[in-house]
């Protein structure tokens, strides 16, 4: 089954979403989603269930669990919890419709500590200047940058070609 981790974030700088699905090999696809309107936390929330959702459908993902740690959005998506508000009882219509994609799903409320990576998405949607479009790439150091010349030589033999580094390695 292919998973889909969502989280929304509503703040004074504004609304994001992030999306987060992992494929039954363990390769993960990230979105963080600026929303350009106000939103409240729960519009967001919803707003990044419909982004993954489409995403999916994009994908021809026929088995998705779905995992949020909204308890109103997962409620209402699963039909335990109706929906009385206008605005999101519209969303729950949306979500409806595009869950009718997949022939197996569930959806499951997590607690907030396993949506890390989805909120971090979303949170970083919330704050981001809506006038660019962007992509960032996220890169991991194994080690602090200022040891690349020790190790170089270390490993290589190599030593900067400016005097002054190559009396500090």
């Amino acid at each position: 089954m292919w998973q889909l981790r969502i989280d929304g974030a509503s703040n004074q700088k504004g609304a994001g979403a992030g999306v987060v699905i992992t494929t039954p090999d363990g390769t993960l696809l990230e979105q963080a989603i600026t929303l350009g309107f106000s939103a409240s936390n729960n519009e967001a929330e919803y707003e990044a269930l419909l982004a993954g959702l489409r995403l999916a459908k994009e994908l021809a993902i026929k088995k998705l669990a779905i995992y949020s740690d909204s308890q109103l959005i997962t409620n209402q998506a699963s039909s335990e919890y109706m929906a009385k508000h206008p605005r999101m009882i519209l969303y729950l219509d949306k979500v409806q419709e595009l869950l009718k994609a997949f022939p197996t799903f569930t959806i499951q409320q997590v607690p907030r500590v396993e949506n890390a990576h989805a909120d971090a998405l979303a949170s970083l949607g919330s704050t981001l200047d809506t006038q660019f479009r962007r992509s960032i790439s996220v890169e991991h150091l194994e080690d602090p940058s200022w040891q690349d010349p020790i190790i170089d030589y270390l490993t290589n033999g190599n030593l900067p070609a400016d005097k002054s580094e190559a009396r500090k390695v």
